[in-house]
């Protein structure tokens, strides 16, 4: 954790469903995915709080020579949620 803020990828197996869905798909191993992009927004936290108007913070990563776009959003100060990852 830095700047305060825990990355999750949602709170409920439904929610890290929701994120993983399209790389699971692609066949990507869920802890790489995690792995690349906690190491990728750990740079930009603390993600501020309240977010600005319709504010989503994208990221790109890549796992085994794919590129993902993955989508954050500050929950609180102590929370970063990632919601939707996308490969190609």
């Amino acid at each position: 954790m830095r700047g305060g803020q825990e990355i999750v990828f949602g709170q409920s197996a439904n929610q890290v469903s929701h994120a993983f869905r399209h790389t699971d798909r692609l066949g990507l191993d869920r802890a790489e995915v995690t792995d690349a992009i906690v190491s990728d927004l750990r740079s930009y936290l603390p993600l501020p709080v309240p977010p600005p108007r319709d504010f989503t913070f994208i990221g790109k990563v890549a796992v085994r020579g794919v590129e993902l776009l993955y989508r954050a959003y500050p929950l609180s100060e102590e929370l970063v949620n990632v919601g939707r990852i996308t490969g190609p």
